[in-house]
């Protein structure tokens, strides 16, 4: 859904403008990197918001919510995951990918999972 996004923006302005380059390689590249970026984004303030549950149940002295972390888990994995007690990591996979599309910045406060754990 998030590609489709930039994918439909993309078409509609080469539909409009036409001065712009025809869809290339270099386009194509750009919509993945939006993606990446928007998806990561998406994926880090989900993680904030169950960090703020979990925090929030430990103050009340209420149960721990493992069936809200299991279900995030099969949304998000395998390119990220959320432990126990809220911390966010991505797949060894996803960091290359952000680092490839040269969107570093955006996971560099994510730990990244090693192939043991």
């Amino acid at each position: 859904m998030i590609a489709w996004r930039f994918i439909i923006t993309d078409f509609y302005q080469l539909h409009y403008d036409t001065e712009l380059p025809p869809f290339d390689e270099a386009r194509a590249y750009s919509i993945y990197a939006r993606t990446l970026e928007r998806y990561t984004t998406l994926v880090m303030a989900t993680a904030h918001k169950i960090r703020a549950i979990i925090h929030a149940r430990e103050r009340s002295g209420a149960s721990h919510p493992q069936r809200l972390l299991n279900r995030y888990n099969r949304t998000i994995g395998p390119l990220f995951s959320l432990d126990a007690s809220g911390t966010l990591s991505m797949s060894n996979h996803m960091a290359k990918r952000l680092d490839i599309a040269r969107l570093g910045h955006v996971g560099k406060n994510v730990r990244i999972l090693t192939t043991d754990e």
